[in-house]
C-alpha cells in the first residue's frame, strides 16, 4: 500500500478509496489486478478532513540541518513551518488549507527520498503547497513549481511560490488556484517527462481564468532546486512576468 501510494504521490487514504473503486469491496486475485496509474479517483463529495492544530507543533522545535542544505533559509522555514521527527528521521512538511487550518503533514526521510503523510489527512490531490500564504499576504504572481522544497527554495530567492507536491495536477488543485488571489503565475517544471506532462496540463487548466506563462531555465538544470545562484534562479522566474510588480506583498515572516 506504501508503495502504490509513494508511486500514486498521493496519501494511503487516497490509495485505498482508489482500490475500492477500481476493484470493489471483495477480495480479489492480486495476479488478475491490472494497475493504472495514469489517474486519480474523483470522489463525488470532496473531503474536507483537518488535522488537530497542534499535531504538527510537536516538531516545530526540533531543527535539522536537512532543509537548510537544500538552500531553504531558516526565515523560510519559519514560515513553512516545517520540523522534524526523531523517531523516522525525517523533516515534517505541513500542508495547510487556504483558510490556515491543518490539512495534513508531510514526511520526508532525511537519507533517501522516501514520503509519507499523516493518517487522517486531506487528500493531498485537493491541495496546493503554501495557498495558505498566497491568501494570507494576498499574492498576486506567484511561480507554480512540483515539490514542496523547490517552492520553499524559490521564496528562500525572494521568488513567492507555491507546489502541487508531485507531477499530477488534477482538477481540484486547478479549482483551488482557479479561486486564488492569483492572477498571474509561472509554470516552472521538472526537465523530465512527468514534470512536461504537469507543464502542458497546467497551461491547459488555467488558461482563461489567469494569466500562465512558463518559466524556462536551462536543461542543465533538473528542478529549480538545482539552480544554486539566487540571482540566476530570479532572471529566470522574472522572464514570465511583466515586471517586479507582480510580486507583491512579500512577507518572509511568521504570520
Amino acid at each position: 500500500m506504501k508503495l502504490l501510494a509513494f508511486l500514486r504521490e498521493e496519501t494511503e487514504e487516497e490509495t485505498q478509496d482508489y482500490l475500492r473503486w477500481k476493484y470493489g469491496e471483495g477480495t480479489v486475485d492480486p495476479e488478475a489486478l491490472t494497475l493504472d496509474l495514469s489517474g486519480s479517483l474523483r470522489m463525488s463529495q470532496a473531503r474536507t478532513q483537518t488535522l488537530d492544530s497542534d499535531f504538527y507543533k510537536q516538531y516545530i522545535d526540533r531543527d535539522h540541518p536537512y532543509l537548510s542544505s537544500r538552500g531553504i533559509t531558516e526565515e523560510v522555514q519559519r514560515l513553512f513551518q516545517t520540523g522534524y521527527d526523531p523517531k523516522t528521521n525525517a523533516v515534517t512538511i505541513p500542508w495547510f488549507n487556504a483558510d490556515g487550518t491543518l490539512g495534513n503533514v508531510k514526511y520526508r526521510k532525511i537519507n533517501e527520498k522516501t514520503f509519507w503523510y499523516a493518517k487522517g489527512g486531506r487528500p493531498i490531490r485537493e491541495m496546493v503547497y503554501g495557498l495558505d500564504i498566497v491568501y494570507r499576504q494576498r499574492i498576486t504572481g506567484a511561480v507554480l513549481v512540483e515539490s514542496e522544497i523547490d517552492a520553499m527554495y524559490l521564496w528562500s530567492a525572494g521568488v513567492p511560490a507555491v507546489a502541487l507536491g508531485g507531477s499530477t495536477f488534477s482538477d481540484e488543485k486547478a479549482e483551488a488556484l482557479r479561486k486564488s488571489p492569483i492572477e498571474i503565475i509561472g509554470v516552472m517544471a521538472d526537465h523530465d517527462e512527468a514534470g512536461q506532462k504537469m507543464k502542458r496540463a497546467v497551461v491547459g487548466g488555467l488558461t482563461g481564468y489567469m494569466t500562465v506563462n512558463v518559466v524556462g531555465y536551462p536543461i542543465r538544470y533538473k528542478d529549480p532546486n538545482e539552480i544554486k545562484n539566487s540571482a540566476e534562479l530570479m532572471k529566470y522566474c522574472m522572464r514570465a512576468f511583466t515586471s517586479k510588480n507582480n510580486f507583491i506583498n512579500i512577507n518572509i515572516c511568521i504570520g
